[in-house]
């Protein structure tokens, strides 16, 4: 098998646009991309694309899914095979082996890791309203200009200024102290003597592409601390090459502005969101690096050759030495993913961070879109001047230009490049075009590997044991119809915490929607009749109780192709918002604390109202059942009148509870 650290791999850097584009030609509208089906002849595009979301979805045929369900269907291959077919076009090697007990356990220990720093988080932020949070931490991050909406925005904190006051609470709240020492919050020395990796320092917490924290990074408040910033360590749910710092809150506005800004700290990103500029992130503490800009090209469409302005990227830095030699160097490597790269450099001595806090909003507008230039462009200018003087640096010059346009994968650029750069370098356009030609080549030789007819070749030959067909289902098409509506909470919204009334104690309990789906149907001694429905919710249920996964991930990554299909379906169906739904509902028994899952929340129906529709419908079927059974037994007439009665008057009071909640347009 394959090992789930090098699937997550495969998933990563498969983008789903990417991969269908290599099969069907798309074009953009809106947020997503549409093309002519592969799966069923049609004349008006019903397939869908969401770069957002990394699925597909078929409004003609129903076909859906992810990057590996759609090889899955065009090369008619296995889901194992698909995986290996992916791994070759993307160069991941690929270890098959079976995972030992050992490697079984560490896969659980990594979503106990992440449990932990988000517990961290939390911890952080509520140290922001203690007094010592208010009178050093608050008023350091007062002092840096940024106001309480950002600071809860990007979920900042502050860690207290003793040894190993948040290495306690930690152990105090069932954590162990060999997971902080793990995560990097907690540095371990001789005897067991324990030190708070991050005392008395402002926290910035680093996010997933998903939203969950990974890791952190402390800014140092006292003057005589000797690292101005202390970050967390490499750890097994943070590879710092792989993280791009703001990701998960400037995804929305990068897919909707088809444009994202790279800065090179927390302090540049917080502060041009502040700004106005949402659509911006930096990289975790290193240098950018290939695997950080194959995460911004799942957000930022980068395979659709009609619509070259969607895949935007443009490097903001300082003015100084060391901005323009990141700006030199990172733009190289975005051309060579395909995207347009501009560079906007910085009046000396300012930085993101200064500038944005210097001038206001329409100002850091302004500045940006008025000195704004290609990224090649600034390249010539930046070397011409001194090149000019000296024929051999002019050669190197002209040599360094065409190994940057040959790492530009779409020919028609490639030769906009070359004419343009020729122009400016005052050389022939032909000798320029042969260099690049000539690198390319190069290139082309050293890598050159099997075809694609031999990759697929490959994994055909792979013997995969048959599975059997699953037995014909049949459920009534109400019934059908109100589980998928309760499944599609569950795969949308089902690790969200929500507030239930305790019966008992008369206070609250947070549990998560899949949690309070599967307990509320359990009362009545109900399941999804549909054993599919019935499997996905258990399945991940299970799941979450071992290690929190959140449910889009869990649904659209799975290895069950049934289970991808349908999330895929839930989270593509254009549910409106119900007119049922009144966030003010005092007798609601259940109430939503925090939804945040993209666009998901203008489909959320009221959970609790959906509930008791579907027990409605079960108990009609139900009395519709028992009534028949009586017409022809009439030796059980009297308990079967006795059942009938009693389902009527539990029917009769959830109607009635569905008629008290129900608001008419």
């Amino acid at each position: 098998m394959i090992d789930p650290v090098t699937v997550d791999k495969i998933f990563e850097a498969a983008d789903i646009v990417s991969v269908v584009s290599d099969y069907v030609s798309l074009k953009r509208k809106g947020a997503n991309y549409w093309g002519n089906c592969p799966f069923h002849e049609e004349k008006t595009p019903s397939f869908s694309v969401s770069p957002a979301k990394n699925i597909y979805k078929c409004f003609g045929c129903g076909k859906g899914g992810n990057s590996v369900n759609f090889i899955m269907g065009v090369e008619n291959l296995s889901y194992y095979e698909a995986l290996l077919f992916l791994a070759k076009k993307y160069h991941i090697e690929v270890k098959e082996k079976e995972l030992s007990d050992e490697e079984v356990q560490q896969q659980n220990e990594k979503e106990s890791l992440m449990s932990l720093t988000e517990w961290a988080q939390k911890h952080f932020t509520e140290n922001l309203q203690s007094p010592e949070g208010q009178s050093v931490g608050m008023s350091y991050l007062a002092h840096r200009g940024f106001r309480e909406d950002i600071i809860k925005k990007f979920q900042l904190g502050y860690a207290l200024d003793k040894r190993d006051e948040y290495t306690i609470a930690a152990q105090k709240a069932g954590y162990k102290l060999d997971y902080l020492e793990k995560t990097g919050l907690t540095i371990v020395k001789e005897n067991n003597y324990m030190i708070d990796r991050f005392h008395g320092r402002v926290i910035f917490p680093i996010h997933s592409i998903s939203g969950r924290v990974v890791a952190f990074g402390g800014r140092a408040i006292k003057k005589d601390e000797v690292a101005k910033y202390q970050n967390s360590p490499e750890s097994d749910i943070y590879h710092k090459s792989y993280v791009l710092y703001g990701l998960y809150f400037a995804k929305s506005a990068i897919t909707k502005k088809k444009k994202c800004y790279i800065v090179e700290g927390y302090a540049d990103v917080i502060s041009m969101v502040q700004a106005g500029i949402e659509n911006i992130v930096a990289p975790c503490g290193t240098a950018l690096t290939t695997q950080q800009i194959q995460q911004l090209r799942r957000i930022l469409p980068s395979a659709d050759a009609e619509r070259s302005d969607d895949k935007n990227v443009t490097l903001l830095y300082d003015g100084d030495g060391a901005g323009m030699h990141a700006a030199l160097k990172n733009g190289k490597m975005l051309l060579e993913e395909g995207l347009n790269v501009k560079v906007v450099v910085l009046p000396e001595p300012e930085d993101p961070d200064s500038f944005a806090q210097n001038h206001d909003s329409s100002e850091v507008a302004r500045y940006l879109e008025e000195n704004e230039q290609d990224y090649v462009v600034f390249k010539i200018n930046h070397y011409l001047k001194e090149a000019q003087k000296d024929p051999m640096k002019m050669s190197q010059l002209i040599e360094d230009v065409a190994s940057t346009i040959e790492v530009i994968p779409d020919e028609v650029k490639r030769s906009v490049y070359i004419s343009m750069a020729a122009k400016m370098l005052n050389t022939e356009e032909r000798i320029l075009c042969s260099r690049v030609n000539q690198i390319n080549q190069k290139k082309v030789d050293e890598a050159a590997g099997p075809s694609r007819a031999d990759v697929i070749s490959k994994v055909q030959s792979v013997d995969v044991p048959p599975t059997e067909e699953p037995a014909p289902v049949h459920v009534d098409s109400m019934v059908e119809k109100l589980e998928r509506e309760l499944l599609c909470y569950i795969v949308r919204f089902g690790d969200h915490p929500v507030e239930v009334v305790n019966p008992e104690t008369g206070g609250k309990d947070t549990i998560p929607v899949v949690e309070y789906i599967k307990d509320d149907l359990e009362v009545d001694d109900l399941s999804f009749q549909n054993p599919l429905y019935q499997g996905m919710m258990m399945d991940y249920y299970e799941r979450y109780k071992q290690d929190k996964i959140s449910s889009s991930q869990f649904f659209i990554r799975n290895t069950n192709p049934d289970y991808v299909s349908v999330a895929a379906d839930a989270m593509s169906d254009p549910y409106p918002l119900s007119k049922i739904f009144n966030e003010n509902e005092t007798n609601c028994r259940i109430k939503v604390k925090k939804v945040s899952v993209d666009a998901a929340v203008t489909l959320f129906h009221d959970l609790n109202y959906s509930l008791l529709n579907y027990k409605s419908h079960w108990l009609s079927n139900l009395i519709v059942e028992k009534t028949e059974k009586l017409r022809n037994n009439q030796e059980e007439a009297g308990t079967l009148i006795a059942q009938i009665q009693e389902l009527m008057l539990f029917k009769k009071e959830i109607d009635k509870r569905l008629g008290e909640r129900h608001i008419h347009p």
